[in-house]
């Protein structure tokens, strides 16, 4: 979990995390210096934080022109992409870097609404994200999986992104115990 608690979504014009978009940016021209012989892929929960990275990207690729061998032919069979949550299924990567964009805003709260995620099948997604990285992943997010209070009419997708952001910044799964009570 690459926690950002400065990264502020900017709920009500953009609908965009600048801050984490930035960060995301920088992260990836960090990737193509360090360990270029990994293809890499990102993907953001909606599609304007996916522009906006793309954006970033471009900015920082301005400034470091000796690294465009990665974005441009390093990886033929597994391209560089920068990719939305609903167009990433069947894209395998390396190592994956996922923006949920969502969260804390301005006011200090973090709003309930993850695009995608939210909907029937939310879980779905979820799963079908998490699953394109063959070795690492790195997860972008302004808070923590401990900050994201549900209520009983979250949906499957918001609860199992809980499970997930508490997976990436602890590695331990939240499995059900039996208690041996009656049910």
């Amino acid at each position: 979990l690459r926690h950002n608690p400065d990264a502020l979504y900017d709920r009500g014009r953009t609908r965009t995390n600048r801050g984490e978009a930035k960060a995301v940016a920088q992260a990836v021209m960090a990737h193509a210096a360090d360990t270029p012989e990994l293809s890499l892929g990102v993907v953001a929960f909606s599609v304007a934080q996916r522009d906006l990275i793309q954006v970033e990207i471009e900015l920082l690729r301005r400034g470091a022109p000796q690294l465009d061998n990665f974005f441009i032919q390093a990886h033929p069979n597994e391209p560089f992409f920068v990719k939305n949550l609903e167009n990433v299924q069947g894209d395998e990567r390396d190592c994956v870097y996922i923006s949920i964009g969502y969260g804390r805003n301005g006011s200090g709260r973090i709003a309930k609404e993850f695009g995608p995620v939210n909907r029937d099948g939310g879980e779905r997604r979820l799963n079908v994200l998490i699953s394109r990285a063959k070795m690492s992943m790195q997860v972008f997010c302004n808070f923590r999986a401990d900050e994201l209070e549900l209520d009983t009419h979250a949906s499957h997708g918001v609860r199992a992104l809980k499970h997930f952001l508490k997976y990436a910044e602890t590695g331990a799964l939240d499995m059900p115990k039996e208690t041996g009570r009656e049910a």
